[in-house]
């Protein structure tokens, strides 16, 4: 996922990378971002993309900083929020060591880190974390690991409910399978679509946290339809939803 692949996508974003903020159900980004908003503080959106999050950034905070790697996004961004005065966009690579980015009091960055280079990850994780200044808040949104596995037994449950036998509910719903040669779960790397993508634990996204000097203050699941997995699911595929991680951390040192 190189300043290459998000420069091709661009421009066909919407039918490519999923909506947080469309199908956050229970509005818990938001959520958030109000309540750590505030008229003299300084946010950043680190990994905008095409700016989703851009309006409640602008309503919520004095000052926001929209950062991608992507000069395409941040293109299509700032032609579609050109009416929001207090966003300034910067086209970075957040993996480069000692970018001068400016320090903030809040930082919201989701599905930004689902590169599959682990090397990559902590170089951006470094990065952000440094650019927070101490007593600010963090809210890192990462599709959850278990969320993917739970994914994959449903879709067993629902070859078996359609008279499979378990061998072949098992061979038909554990699409991984199919790309053996690039499994890479012990890593937390599973396809979506035809990407590898990193999906994280709960205590993974702690531990990492914590190494960087932040306080976890919450963990919570931004739950989604099943039909953000299946095309149309069974009726019986109810609760409990499909997830991803939010984060939210506090820097103390």
């Amino acid at each position: 996922m190189k300043r290459e692949y998000w420069n091709r996508v661009a421009d066909h974003y919407e039918a490519e990378i999923f909506d947080v903020l469309k199908h956050d159900r229970s509005g818990l980004v938001l959520s958030q971002i109000e309540k750590y908003g505030s008229r003299d503080r300084m946010a950043s959106d680190l990994g905008c993309g095409i700016g989703h999050f851009l309006p409640p950034l602008s309503g919520n905070f004095g000052e926001v900083l929209a950062v991608d790697i992507s000069s395409k996004c941040i293109a299509r961004a700032k032609a579609e929020y050109s009416h929001l005065p207090n966003v300034t966009y910067l086209t970075m690579d957040l993996a480069t060591p000692r970018i001068p980015l400016p320090k903030t009091d809040f930082a919201l960055s989701v599905n930004a880190l689902i590169m599959p280079s682990l090397a990559q990850r902590n170089r951006i994780l470094d990065t952000v974390t440094k650019h927070l200044k101490i007593g600010s808040h963090f809210v890192l949104v990462v599709p959850a690991l278990e969320s993917a596995l739970f994914a994959y037994s449903r879709l067993i449950e629902w070859n078996l409910r359609s008279g499979m036998k378990p061998g072949a509910a098992v061979r038909a719903g554990f699409r991984a399978h199919k790309q053996s040669e690039n499994l890479r779960l012990h890593e937390g790397i599973v396809p979506t679509g035809d990407v590898p993508t990193k999906h994280y634990l709960k205590e993974e996204l702690i531990a990492i946290l914590e190494r960087r000097q932040m306080t976890i203050l919450d963990c919570l699941k931004i739950e989604y339809s099943w039909k953000t997995e299946f095309i149309s699911p069974p009726r019986w595929m109810k609760a409990p939803y499909p997830w991803d991680w939010l984060c939210v951390a506090r820097k103390t040192g």
